[in-house]
Parts: C-alpha cells; structure tokens; sequence
C-alpha cells in the first residue's frame, strides 16, 4: 500500500474559527508548486480524503485541478487532534492500493511517525505544502519506509 500525506498549504494565522482558516496566496502557490511534481510521478490513487476544514479543502482543490479524474471524500478523523490509531484502522480497513490524505498537523507528523519509525514521537515534521509518500508492505506501526518527500 502507498500512502501519501500531504498538508495543506500555509493558511491564515487568524479567522472566525480555526475551521475557517483559509490558504493564503503563498499556501496556494507552494501547494500547486508540489502538487505538479506529485502529478509527474503519475500516480494511480484509489482514495483520497481530505480534512473537513476549509484550508485543507481548498489544498485538495488544487490536486483536483491538476488530478481532475479524483475525487476527494471528506474524513472527519483527519482533523488535528485526531487520534493516529482512530485514523489508522480506518486506512487500514480501506481495500486500495494508494490512498491520498489530506490534513493537519499534529496528525499528519504523529501519523508519518508512527508508520514508519513505530511511535507518535515525531520525528520529522510534516511542514505545509508538504507531501511524503509511504509505501507499506504490511500495514503495522514502524513497517513504512518513506519512498519521497516533495517540497515547495
């Protein structure tokens, strides 16, 4: 199984509600700027989610601009404070072949850890706009090995 993580882009330091944090022109464009060299790898997605808050939306518009054949599920368990196993069961339960998340931190850092050094002890962070991919053989914590990451 390949997952791939990626944060949304850099957002708004304040707004109504943390929900409603919007990109910034900088996230937009650091997020387009790594979603075409995600595109040139070309790959075959089987499911994509995304956060329910409005700056991870509007990151995964931008991989639908570039991706048009996916289509993003919203996911509640990819919000910040999620749980990593509560995410990881249902990742596990899915029956694809790569799947696409798109979120947060601290979730998407404690998830990256846990998969593949086998702890939520982060230890590399996952920064905005930024996207890893991780291929699994068998999904089990520390059983992921970091296949690329792609930057602004």
């Amino acid at each position: 199984m390949l997952i791939y993580l990626l944060r949304h882009g850099q957002a708004e330091q304040r707004a109504v509600s943390d929900a409603a944090r919007e990109l910034t022109a900088e996230g937009v464009a650091q997020t387009h700027t790594v979603v075409q060299q995600f595109a040139a790898r070309k790959p075959r997605i089987d499911r994509a989610l995304m956060s329910p808050l409005r700056r991870a939306q509007q990151t995964a518009a931008l991989v639908t601009k570039v991706l048009p054949a996916l289509t993003f599920a919203v996911e509640p368990d990819l919000q910040p404070e999620t749980d990593v196993i509560t995410l990881c069961h249902k990742i596990e339960s899915m029956d694809a072949h790569e799947v696409l998340l798109v979120g947060h931190n601290p979730l998407l850092t404690n998830l990256l850890a846990w998969l593949v050094d086998g702890s939520v002890r982060a230890t590399r962070p996952v920064g905005t706009s930024q996207l890893y991919c991780i291929d699994m053989d068998f999904f089990a914590p520390g059983c992921g090995e970091i296949l690329y990451t792609l930057e602004p």
